[in-house]
């Protein structure tokens, strides 16, 4: 079966799409927002990510810049869905994306544009170069920065900070496969697991519920995972309709 997914962080809207292309023979992967999408990729190769652009913890712009810069979901076709308010923001974000539909979307023009970027990305060449793979080290490095400068940075993205380190110390072996002599990733791949370490203790300070082990709402209702703590998607002290 044909497989989307599907990043939206407004249950209502998630759950009204779904069922569109659920009506439509498509097999629906639902995430709520970039990160969630991150991670659902590495278990799955859907055939086309439909993406929403403001997003919490991390935004679709942003998102899509690490699917494409990564070789190995490089070529999964990205559509983002935009608010009539976001249309001229989004020709900045186009140029990593193959296509964007307006929100209230149209059915068939939503299907239409599913089918014709599916057909646009079976000709495109696959690129798995230790250049590129590079570049995805540089871009999530980049974007941990930003987290790691913003307000209460262990609190409120611990867990997104600490999935960024994995997928950046991923792209530096793939480099080094590649490539062993590669100079610049030789001297990055060091520092970066001792800063992944260091973080990862720091948060281990951070005192859990003893009930659950999440800590901190990271947007105010959605506690985080603690990392000592162990592995479910939400807290159960909380309901989400």
């Amino acid at each position: 079966m044909r497989t989307v997914l599907l990043v939206e962080d407004s249950h209502t809207q998630r759950e009204c799409l779904s069922q569109q292309l659920t009506w439509s023979g498509w097999d629906v992967i639902p995430a709520c927002d970039g990160m969630d999408a991150l991670e659902k990729l590495q278990g799955s190769c859907p055939d086309v990510v439909l993406l929403d652009v403001v997003m919490p913890r991390l935004d679709g712009y942003r998102a899509c810049r690490l699917i494409k810069s990564n070789p190995e979901t490089q070529n999964i076709p990205v559509i983002f869905l935009t608010g009539k308010e976001q249309n001229l923001a989004v020709y900045e974000g186009i140029k990593h994306a193959e296509a964007y539909v307006s929100k209230p979307w149209r059915s068939q023009e939503l299907l239409e544009t599913i089918k014709w970027v599916i057909v646009y990305a079976r000709s495109k060449p696959k690129v798995n170069s230790d250049a590129a793979w590079f570049r995805h080290f540089l871009l999530n490095l980049k974007l941990i920065e930003i987290y790691l400068h913003s307000p209460g940075k262990r609190e409120t993205h611990g867990l997104q900070i600490l999935r960024l380190y994995e997928a950046a110390m991923k792209a530096l072996d793939q480099t080094l496969v590649l490539n062993p002599r590669h100079l610049r990733a030789r001297r990055y791949r060091d520092g970066v697991r001792h800063q992944y370490q260091q973080f990862r203790q720091e948060l281990e300070q951070i005192h859990s519920c003893q009930l659950c082990y999440y800590y901190h709402g990271q947007d105010g209702i959605n506690c985080a995972v603690h990392p000592a703590g162990p592995v479910s998607k939400w807290c159960p002290d909380w309901k989400l309709d």
